[in-house]
């Protein structure tokens, strides 16, 4: 059986964690895996080579004319490979025309993966306005939890759900490294620029707590630079440090010097959408996950076992306290919080999930 993998762009974080980190498991179960970018790296080198030079020979709009012809040739070359696969797996490209040329070649299924609030107007103004017509054109659906499969059944009814993977396999490797630790513990966020406002819920909390508590320090990772970091708290008594940009390697890296996580959320939509894929990560990489009291984190976390949970400023401030000033009670949470991820949220789980929709479709 041949199997079409179709993802949007390979450096994003979504790529990785729906497709990419099974193709080894899929080649094992008997299919034959073939990957398929749309923003194909070697591509937009070529394409921007192209418009530098017809810039610099002031024949700009020749270039505008060979990069959407190159763009072109490469939509072509897709459909040219989808016409040997017997599924095509698309991951969160929300494209409507190319989906509707995938749909239409009869010897092919067309499985795709939608994920986060598409029905708010946010994401519906930014590339996922047509996403109704995607969901009906599509012979199934993946997404990651029942709250959106419940947004997307009027539209499609053959709906899968694949719980994220936080990819423990890759921290593991990477666990016993040596790295440099101050005595200052740890208190970190991940995300990205977009996902950075969740900090303003804590904003309080934390400038409380650095009024009380001088032994931590705070580690934002993936907030941007410059005008990307507007989505930051102006912290005034939190002392803070903060990596740019992150790969899948430095995320691992950044987690792993984590004694703590922090997985604040602004309730609505959007959050109960999201998931809980950041406090899996945080348990992944052994730091004591404290989340919003909200969504999938309430069935992932027991509260003061395998992580902490937090509704409001004062208890946010109170578990942190805690967890900061009670080292050995934040280490045997941070044990119980790996266990839970070994034991529902491995590869190999959340591959079977995978596997069952790829194979029903």
């Amino acid at each position: 059986m041949r199997l079409l993998i179709v993802i949007d762009d390979p450096q994003l974080p979504s790529s990785r964690v729906s497709a990419l980190q099974y193709v080894e498991l899929l080649k094992a179960s008997g299919w034959d895996v073939d990957v398929f970018a749309l923003r194909d790296p070697e591509l937009l080198r070529q394409q921007e080579r192209l418009r530098h030079v017809t810039r610099r020979l002031r024949v700009s709009r020749v270039g505008v004319r060979w990069a959407d012809r190159m763009s072109r040739q490469h939509e072509e070359n897709l459909m040219k490979r989808a016409a040997y696969a017997d599924v095509i797996y698309v991951v969160k490209a929300p494209h409507l025309h190319m989906l509707e040329r995938l749909a239409a070649i009869p010897s092919s299924k067309l499985l795709f993966h939608v994920s986060d609030a598409f029905w708010l107007p946010f994401l519906q103004q930014h590339g996922w306005g047509s996403v109704n017509e995607m969901l009906r054109i599509a012979d199934g659906i993946t997404t990651t939890n029942e709250y959106t499969a419940r947004h997307i059944r009027p539209h499609n009814p053959n709906v899968f759900i694949v719980p994220d993977c936080p990819q423990v396999e890759d921290f593991d490797a990477h666990r016993h490294e040596p790295r440099e630790r101050g005595e200052d513990v740890v208190v970190g966020w991940i995300g990205t620029p977009l996902t950075a406002t969740g900090l303003f819920r804590i904003w309080e909390p934390l400038e409380r707590l650095a009024e009380e508590h001088s032994g931590w320090h705070l580690r934002l990772v993936g907030v941007g630079s410059g005008q990307h970091r507007i989505n930051v708290p102006r912290f005034e008594k939190v002392r803070w440090s903060a990596r740019d940009w992150y790969d899948h390697r430095s995320m691992i890296d950044e987690v792993l010097r984590m004694d703590i996580g922090l997985f604040p959320l602004f309730r609505g939509d959007d959050a109960l959408a999201r998931g809980a894929l950041k406090a899996l990560i945080y348990m992944s990489g052994e730091a004591a996950v404290v989340a919003q009291r909200y969504g999938e984190a309430q069935v992932i976390i027991e509260d003061g076992v395998n992580g902490m949970l937090a509704d409001n400023d004062i208890e946010w401030h109170e578990q942190l306290l805690y967890l900061i000033e009670h080292p050995d009670e934040r280490r045997a949470m941070t044990v119980r919080g790996l266990a839970t991820v070994r034991e529902g949220y491995s590869r190999a789980a959340t591959f079977e999930r995978l596997r069952y929709a790829i194979e029903s479709v």
